[in-house]
């Protein structure tokens, strides 16, 4: 059962692959995030197979477009991801103003 579940989610992900790889040069380029998302969705449910019972597997084998539907969920879900890079950004500027006034200021960004 796992080899078969396997074997679906390759080639739901070969054409994804596929139709992303007909797109022009800009489209590949604005849909980046989608693209690394997709490969990130593959690689997890393969390693995630292996722990998956029989029965599981089977009934995931009912399901079509498995990748596209986690992808459409996932943009809806909030991001903690983009939420920690806001908060690198700012700590990263804090850190920049201070390193460049010296101690003098305490290197914060807002008033």
């Amino acid at each position: 059962m796992k080899e078969h579940f396997l074997d679906r989610l390759y080639g739901e992900y070969q054409e994804y692959k596929a139709s992303v790889l007909g797109c022009t040069n800009a489209e590949i380029y604005d849909r980046c995030y989608e693209i690394d998302a997709m490969a990130n969705f593959y690689e997890i449910l393969a390693e995630k197979t292996e722990e998956l019972s029989d029965d599981i597997l089977e009934t995931l084998l009912q399901h079509r477009g498995i990748l596209s539907k986690m992808y459409q969920v996932w943009l809806k879900k909030y991001s903690s991801c983009y939420s920690e890079m806001q908060q690198h950004v700012e700590d990263e500027l804090q850190g920049f103003v201070k390193e460049l006034r010296g101690d003098e200021k305490d290197g914060k960004l807002h008033k």
